[in-house]
């Protein structure tokens, strides 16, 4: 997400200037489009991510000692699948530069790393590395990580499928605490948009202001919505799909008992009497449900400068509707960013993003997924990316084959 130096159009729109404690840093963009093929892994990349938030958030607070780590390598080549998995993040919090990450296999994290840049020169907080001979884990901690005697504490209490950085938050270490926080508070990671449902939604419109700001999202899509009721219904079983297994309905059922849950009522103007005519969630188009879903997320995003990573933002969205949700966020003023993999290939051809905001991913020989940028071919600025790509001049598209199921 770092803008190229090269490139100067749409600078104030499509990118901003991130600040550090030394000043101006990195010129950053606000979004990023991802294109590729099926089964090339797009959907990868937005769950590991999905992963690694995670494991941060939760590996010390709800694992046990025994539980696996839900891992999964590599499976193409043998050496890949008897390899550790590794995951990093670089990544601006609080006006500072982190370098973070680990490799973990099922059973065990087998390295972690921490590197700040608080002064603008690195600083290797901790590297927690596993000593193949003794299966311990050794650690090394510079002075710049504070804690003493009490850093040792935290390493001997950090189990084998728990990461370090897990583990200190439980004692509420203030030096790591903007760290943590990026993973759980700044990070928004949307894996299944499709499985987005609307209850945070419905939760922010119990607030008057709230639900003007969701119906202008809404409508601003051309929705013609002219009202949003809630109302409050407790729990019931009629509430559950009615394929789920039973133990599972029985489980949910024992834990929703008692709770109330908001649904949003839309409302209409007859065209004739003027009269509002009220609309269930489940009679709105599978779109208007898609982008209820958004609202509420896409507009903590904008207000409080998180990191979104959708998965095929264009599932169930119109393409105008998709470039409408791109453009609300680059011309939001704030430091938001959006990383979203897409098949809409319209974007490419609407003045909407940078030559540096477009990726591709692809297969190589050996099926693994390679990522790489649009500027890897030095594009004109007129080029017509979206020809290119549809025509494969940048690679990243299905590489299709006729068949003839008639044998003629």
């Amino acid at each position: 997400m770092v803008a190229s130096a090269y490139l100067k159009e749409w600078e104030d729109r499509n990118t901003f200037q991130a600040e550090t404690r030394q000043g101006k840093g990195l010129r950053l963009l606000r979004t990023a489009a991802l294109y590729g093929p099926n089964a090339a892994g797009k959907s990868t990349l937005v769950q590991a991510l999905a992963f690694m938030q995670g494991q941060v958030v939760n590996s010390a607070r709800e694992s046990q000692q025994d539980d696996p780590i839900e891992v999964t390598p590599f499976k193409l080549t043998a050496e890949s699948r008897a390899a550790d998995s590794e995951f990093s993040a670089i990544f601006i919090e609080q006006g500072v530069r982190y370098e973070y990450g680990f490799r973990c296999n099922t059973l065990r994290f087998t390295e972690e790393w921490l590197y700040a840049y608080p002064l603008g020169r690195p600083q290797k907080w901790f590297h927690r590395v596993l000593d193949p001979q003794t299966l311990q884990d050794a650690y090394d901690f510079s002075p710049s990580f504070q804690g003493g005697r009490q850093r040792q504490v935290w390493a001997v209490e950090t189990r084998a499928n728990a990461l370090f950085l897990s583990r200190c938050m439980q004692s509420n270490n203030e030096q790591l605490k903007p760290v943590f926080q990026w993973f759980s508070q700044r990070l928004r990671v949307i894996a299944t948009p499709n499985a987005l449902g609307s209850d945070y939604t419905a939760r922010r419109c119990e607030d008057v202001a709230d639900r003007t700001k969701v119906l202008e999202f809404l409508n601003a899509a051309d929705l013609s919505i002219d009202g949003i009721r809630l109302e409050s219904r407790p729990f019931s079983s009629d509430m559950l799909p009615d394929h789920l297994p039973e133990v599972m309905r029985q489980e949910l059922m024992s834990s929703f008992k008692g709770k109330e849950f908001m649904e949003l009522k839309f409302q209409r103007k007859d065209a004739s009497t003027g009269e509002m005519v009220e609309f269930e969630e489940h009679e709105e188009s599978d779109g208007t449900r898609a982008l209820l879903a958004f609202a509420g997320p896409w507009l903590d995003v904008l207000e409080n400068h998180r990191v979104l990573v959708v998965d095929e933002l264009d599932s169930s969205l119109h393409p105008l509707v998709v470039r409408h949700l791109v453009s609300l966020l680059q011309h939001a003023g704030t430091q938001a960013q959006l990383l979203f993999t897409t098949h809409d290939t319209t974007l490419l051809s609407q003045k909407l993003l940078r030559r540096d905001q477009v990726w591709f991913i692809e297969k190589n020989a050996e099926r693994e997924a390679r990522l790489y940028p649009l500027s890897e071919f030095s594009p004109r600025e007129n080029e017509a990316i979206e020809r290119g790509y549809l025509n494969g001049r940048y690679g990243g598209i299905p590489n299709l084959q006729e068949l003839d199921f008639y044998g003629g």
